[in-house]
């Protein structure tokens, strides 16, 4: 019969959640949300302590007797402790305890000598503590449930409470509901995964800042805690807390976990980092290694500046047209400069390329270009090396040019240098308002209005009268590099949608082109995103990592501007989001409200606090926030997860990952 019983609780999960050794009291106050328990201090003892915030299990059954408990009995609850409560005799305690003081004549007794009879001793050992509802584990076809709530109580029931160790904790902060565990594999395969992926670890259970007890006692045992992959792809994480609190090892430990689930479950999940404070993209003693360290063949660099190792992060306003005519607006409108007739229409041109069997639109359009390319060489934009303008102009026109510029220009259609294209073009604004130049095949003006005002700001002179002309812009040089030769949004989709890691080091450079940039990026990546799965294709999987995240997506920011819209929306579009910052309210309200994943470490003032307390039941945790500065302490709460799991997260190995690596390499060779 006892060999029965055994077996009954090794197989059913709600009876191995019960550990009679780890008994600490009985309920003796409850309700839906909060329960009072009376304690004892050698029960407290018995179970290692019963720190604050630490999880408590409470049943009616004797898990010895499993197999006679009444169905209905059949259920376990579990607390969250949150406080202290008052017993009814605690005043009376309170008098006795002060009255003994007062008459006390040393501050250490001698030795054998007992200060309260033995009655009064197991009184004052009596208290109580104040716990959180969090649900009520059951089981149902064999499988573990929790529900969020109770479902009901009864005020009679005598509720033993234990506080759980080993592999009853680990249940209970690794639990992950029987819907959501069949349909991980579902996931996967929607995600592009093959395979199981399994759960990952991420930290070990930390209930508060002193561990002496629960930690590093020798008869504690130190939990691990997990996490689900797919509750991070195509979902919004917050990575939230004070600097030096552990906010970038977490960040790394969330890009290498990205990158095991990618290689394990032969998939392409590309990343982006929005590296401020070049902690990712460059090596330090600190950290010892960055993330380009380790992964060195699947990660791309990008700097605002010019330095070995590094892409070139700007524009190239010569070769990507659009691109820089799109940030030269940007910079007119925010300079207030909109107010001239010329710059209003210089500001409204198109250089969208007509299609080349229209040859009359298609030789205009190249005439444009050709003086918009020589109005940026006026202006002071560095030209790549070598580079040559074209475009058609009949004999008659030529002729006339030539004889304005009092020199034997080259054709025009086998190509010039910049600085000959500009004595073309001022030659050819002097010649047309002398005698208006004609298109011998049509007989239109050679010089439209469009052309009239890129000439004009060439030569800086509207008729007789002298205008600002090209000088209007210089504010975007800062964004021009003449060694590109691609857009580089563009070309930082692509890598991402090849699976590698993009480091965007933003540490060096002019802060407002550092915003404007990371604006242009992610902008790219929703909007391609967004492309391929109005197509009715699939999106590449791609994370998005931002540091110092309050300085990028500002909390007034119109829903309609690019950082709400991918955190909204983006997860449609199979892009996660990973934010960093250690100023909550400072994030944007729409931003938060999406966010599935939190890490919370240390805060420091009542306002972050208040601000987090909205969310899940961060609330409990409001003076440990406050109050342990502990780095990698952290409060987690995921998308699998039902309540928040207090976690010291693991320190990144970057050692350990490079022989990850180093093994997977081997495998697919």
């Amino acid at each position: 019969m006892i060999d029965n019983i055994h077996q009954i609780m090794s197989h059913d999960p709600l009876a191995k959640l019960i550990q009679p050794q780890n008994f600490v009291g009985w309920t003796y106050a409850i309700d839906y949300d909060t329960a009072l328990i009376m304690t004892n201090d050698l029960w407290k003892a018995n179970a290692l302590g019963i720190p604050h915030n630490c999880f408590l299990l409470a049943a009616t059954f004797d898990p010895e007797r499993y197999a006679d408990v009444a169905g209905e009995e059949k259920e376990v609850i579990l607390f969250r402790v949150i406080g202290s409560a008052k017993l009814p005799q605690d005043d009376d305690l309170v008098r006795t305890k002060v009255d003994f003081f007062q008459q006390k004549t040393s501050i250490f007794d001698a030795d054998g000598r007992q200060d309260f009879d033995d009655l009064t001793l197991n009184q004052l050992q009596f208290g109580g503590l104040k716990c959180r509802v969090l649900g009520t584990f059951f089981v149902d076809d064999g499988e573990l449930w929790l529900g969020s709530d109770l479902e009901s109580f009864a005020n009679a029931s005598r509720l033993n409470v234990y506080r759980p160790h080993g592999a009853a904790l680990e249940t209970i902060v690794n639990y992950v509901d029987p819907i959501r565990r069949r349909n991980a594999q579902e996931d996967a395969e929607r995600l592009g995964l093959k395979g199981t992926i399994k759960p990952f670890r991420i930290g070990t259970v930390r209930y508060t800042s002193t561990d002496r007890m629960h930690r590093r006692d020798p008869r504690a045992q130190i939990v691990p805690v997990y996490i689900q992959p797919a509750d991070f792809l195509a979902r919004r994480t917050a990575v939230l807390g004070m600097t030096r609190t552990g906010k970038s090892n977490m960040i790394k430990q969330m890009v290498s976990v990205v990158k095991r689930v990618a290689d394990e479950g032969n998939a392409k999940i590309g990343q982006i980092i929005y590296d401020i404070n070049g902690e990712y993209a460059n090596p330090n003693e600190q950290d010892e290694g960055a993330i380009s360290t380790i992964y060195p063949e699947d990660t791309v660099r990008y700097r605002m500046i010019e330095t070995p190792g590094f892409k070139e992060l700007r524009t190239n306003f010569y070769e990507q047209l659009n691109e820089g005519f799109s940030i030269i607006q940007r910079e007119l409108e925010s300079a207030g400069r909109l107010t001239s007739d010329y710059v209003r229409a210089f500001f409204n041109l198109t250089l969208d390329q007509p299609d080349e069997g229209e040859w009359g639109e298609y030789n205009r359009w190249r005439i444009k270009v050709a003086a918009y390319k020589t109005l940026l060489y006026v202006a002071g934009f560095e030209p790549p090396a070598g580079h040559r303008v074209s475009f058609k102009a009949n004999q008659t026109v030529r002729e006339r040019v030539n004889e304005k510029a009092g020199a034997n220009l080259p054709n025009p259609e086998q190509g010039m240098t910049l600085e000959q294209a500009k004595q073309w073009f001022i030659a050819a604004r002097l010649a047309n308002e002398e005698t208006l130049l004609e298109s011998s095949s049509s007989g239109r003006r050679w010089v439209d209005d469009t052309l009239q005002i890129l000439l004009n700001m060439i030569a800086q002179r509207s008729g007789s009268s002298y205008i600002s002309g090209h000088r209007i812009l210089v504010d975007a040089i800062r964004y021009h590099s003449p060694c590109r030769t691609q857009d580089v949004a563009e070309e930082i989709y692509q890598y991402l949608a090849d699976g590698k890691i993009v480091i965007l080091d933003l540490s060096v450079g002019d802060a407002r082109i550092r915003d404007n940039l990371s604006k242009q990026i992610a902008l790219k990546i929703f909007q391609n995103s967004m492309n391929i799965f109005v197509q009715g294709q699939t999106p590449p999987n791609i994370v998005v990592y931002i540091e110092e995240a309050h300085n990028l997506i500002g909390r007034n920011m119109d829903l309609t501007e690019t950082w709400p819209r991918l955190a909204k929306e983006g997860a449609k579009y199979r892009i996660a989001l990973v934010y960093a910052t250690q100023e909550v309210s400072s994030m944007h309200p729409n931003i938060l409200a999406n966010t599935e994943n939190w890490f919370i470490t240390h805060l420091n003032n009542t306002r972050e606090i208040r601000e987090l307390a909205q969310f899940y039941d961060f609330e409990d945790f409001s003076r440990s926030l406050i109050r342990a500065q502990d780095v990698g302490f952290a409060r987690v709460k995921t998308l699998s997860g039902p309540f928040v799991i207090p976690t010291q997260i693991d320190k990144f190995d970057p050692e350990a990952e490079r022989q990850r690596v180093a093994q997977q390499q081997g495998r697919s060779l």
